[in-house]
């Protein structure tokens, strides 16, 4: 049986620092400061290059297009990124949802 059961969809979006993109936290874990969180990206929207430094990341293409470096990627896509890892800047020209796990605590550091 599982511990913890969410609804997902009763959850607000709360915006971030970057226009068109909004997230929800799904689940923290607190023995390891991670968490797992959804991100929504408008079309043209963006975040800029970073890396995080204490956490690797998963992100999964759940719907729409992620533009990564300039590769697109669509639905059913993972990426996958160890902690210190330069990534980004990321885009999207359709807009996208993606569900992202950090394996540790998240922080963002901007390249440049």
């Amino acid at each position: 049986m599982y511990e913890t059961k969410t609804d997902t969809s009763a959850l607000a979006w709360s915006p971030t620092n970057w226009p068109g993109v909004s997230m929800k936290m799904l689940q923290q874990v607190e023995s390891t400061g991670g968490m797992i969180g959804m991100l929504r990206m408008d079309a043209g929207s963006s975040i800029p290059a970073h890396r995080h430094t204490h956490a690797d990341q998963a992100v999964f293409v759940v719907e729409g297009d992620l533009i990564d470096e300039g590769i697109t990627y669509g639905p059913g896509t993972l990426l996958v990124a160890k902690a210190g890892t330069p990534h980004g800047p990321h885009t999207s020209s359709r807009g996208c949802a993606l569900l992202s796990t950090y394996f540790g605590k998240p922080d963002f550091v901007p390249l440049g």
